[in-house]
């Protein structure tokens, strides 16, 4: 597929009569139809200064974020028919074909293709690595072209690691990538400097890995973290996307990572330390920060009392994993144009609705401008016959943070809390300007003071702006006749879902859910069918059921449908 170049064209000699044909002649005009036709259509940088579309997961390092997506192959193999075709546009399909390889496999492949003969070596290294030398070869225009889809490759997709490396060992590897923007990269020792050699000043976005599987080469290595980040930034100084996977704790950072001067987008696994602490504000044109940490209960002794110190022009804060460490660099840290704060609490033995409270009221403090704040959080631990605390006391610090445009806190497994009419209501004046209103929770099962369901109503109708609401609240659905003729005028919310009490719709439940959603249609004629908003293990089965119920009424009602209700019904 990566080689048509090996197939003639099978029309060499069409005449370009129409102005189509006479277009098709425009470079420019060609470089923007084959564009589209990328196997590859997503934007690493793109992806990750919008962190609510990455999928975190607990068992990765951060070094697969924004390269999860699979290639298009229906583009792979149009883009090869299309080379096949003339040789007009062969080279523009070419390119987009090879501007992201899968690996560096293809490339070896293309030695193996074309037949090469080595006896025309140079210091006894094959003559593909020495371009200065190609015109002195035999089969010069063999190695131009060679050296023609090498300068291609933009992107290579997988690691590289040693092994990678190892394949090129015989051929004076690795092949020399003169374009290449976007890598990533397992260091192991014994091909530290073969690794070098692939890092050039065009890359952008670079990813370093520390974890080598054979990470015990590097005891006694005479390379250490200090050496490698130093080198690349010496051989790769305009990066703007740097990625890191530490296998230790690092230390002297500082004088290291400010060296990559244009850095807007970091990247960290690993641990939290002083020396980390300090680099990261170094970094003066630092806009992204993605931090996930490994748990470990022995933190240095230094990040108990971190000064304080200034991210200015940090605008997105992602953090996986949080432990005291993050927190106390949390405590230690302003971010004075933040606007965006994605959290994950992973499982532990632990209630951590005490740390989170502590954490939400550092960022309302230290990110003034946050407008944005997501939370997902699990817990191992139950709250026994204690009854559940009320949500609302828990984020306590963001009701005073009256900026936010988007909340979204999702807590799964053992969470359970309380809400009630009055704490809902008060959302509406704490957060007057709120766009996307999620709160994700095992409601809970204590029957005390349920909010009718009317209540959300009241809320929306103070929210004019308000497009997304999910409250798991147990709403009160008894007193049908008392509720179905509620009314607010038309709202432009789009999404919706409500955790309702389904014991207080056992009486004809058909009815009472048939009657909301009859509520829904006339106040939100905008309203998407959405079944998918929460998940099962954050609001439970059985709330996701009564849900789905009443949206089915909803369907069948916007449909047409006899079953819609009338008063004589009733």
């Amino acid at each position: 597929m990566f080689f048509p170049f090996l197939t003639e064209s099978t029309v060499p000699g069409i005449s370009m009569s129409t102005s189509v044909d006479r277009a098709l002649q425009v470079e420019e005009i060609l470089g923007t139809i084959f564009q589209h036709l990328s196997p590859y259509v997503w934007d690493r940088k793109a992806v990750l200064t919008v962190p609510n579309r990455v999928n975190l997961s607990y068992g990765k390092d951060f070094s697969h974020l924004g390269v999860d997506a699979l290639p298009c192959m229906e583009n792979q193999v149009a883009l090869a028919q299309c080379a096949r075709v003339s040789r007009t546009i062969a080279p523009h399909a070419l390119k987009v074909l090879w501007r992201t390889l899968p690996d560096i496999q293809p490339l070896l492949h293309l030695l193996n293709v074309m037949g090469f003969s080595y006896g025309d070596l140079a210091s006894g290294l094959p003559i593909h690595t020495f371009p200065s030398t190609i015109e002195l070869s035999p089969n010069e225009w063999k190695w131009r072209r060679y050296r023609w889809y090498a300068s291609c490759v933009i992107g290579v997709r997988s690691v590289i690691d040693y092994d990678a490396l190892e394949a090129w060992s015989d051929l004076g590897g690795p092949p020399l990538l003169p374009k290449l923007q976007s890598a990533r990269f397992r260091i192991d020792p014994r091909s530290y400097n073969r690794t070098l050699r692939l890092l050039t000043s065009s890359i952008r976005d670079l990813s370093i890995s520390f974890d080598s599987t054979s990470s015990r080469l590097w005891e006694g290595s005479r390379y250490s973290t200090t050496d490698v980040l130093t080198a690349a930034a010496r051989l790769a100084p305009a990066v703007e996307m740097l990625n890191i996977t530490f296998r230790v704790p690092p230390k002297d950072l500082c004088p290291v990572l400010p060296r990559f001067s244009h850095l807007r987008i970091l990247v960290v696994t690993g641990w939290m330390t002083p020396s980390l602490h300090e680099a990261i504000e170094a970094l003066e044109h630092l806009e992204v920060l993605y931090v996930k940490l490994y748990w470990t209960r022995n933190a240095e002794p230094g990040m108990r009392n971190l000064p304080t110190r200034r991210c200015h022009n940090v605008k997105t804060l992602v953090a996986l994993t949080l432990s005291e460490p993050i927190t106390w660099a949390l405590q230690s840290t302003e971010f004075p144009h933040a606007e965006t704060v994605r959290l994950e609490v992973w499982p532990h033995s632990s209630d951590a609705t005490d740390m989170l409270t502590h954490v939400m009221e550092t960022l309302h403090h230290n990110a003034p401008r946050m407008r944005t704040f997501t939370l997902t959080a699990r817990s191992a631990f139950t709250h026994g016959d204690r009854p559940p605390p009320r949500l609302v006391t828990v984020i306590d610090p963001l009701l005073q943070h009256s900026v936010l445009e988007t909340l979204s806190i999702t807590l799964k497994d053992n969470y359970a809390f309380a809400l009630t009419r009055d704490d809902i209501l008060s959302m509406s004046s704490a957060w007057p300007n709120i766009v996307n209103l999620t709160l994700g929770h095992a409601p809970t099962r204590n029957n005390d003071a349920l909010p009718p369901v009317t209540t959300f109503l009241e809320l929306v109708n103070a929210l004019p702006r308000l497009q997304t609401l999910i409250l798991c609240a147990r709403f009160d659905c008894t007193g049908r006749d008392n509720w179905r003729d509620a009314s607010i005028s038309p709202h432009p919310l789009r999404q919706l879902f409500l955790g309702l009490d389904p014991e207080t719709g056992s009486y004809r439940p058909d009815k009472t859910w048939r009657a909301l959603a009859a509520v829904l249609d006339h106040c939100f004629p905008r309203l998407e069918l959405k079944y998918d908003l929460v998940q099962p293990e954050a609001v439970g089965a059985q709330a996701m059921e009564t849900w789905q119920d009443v949206l089915r009424h909803l369907q069948d009602i916007r449909s047409g449908g006899r079953r819609s209700l009338s008063p004589p019904e009733l």
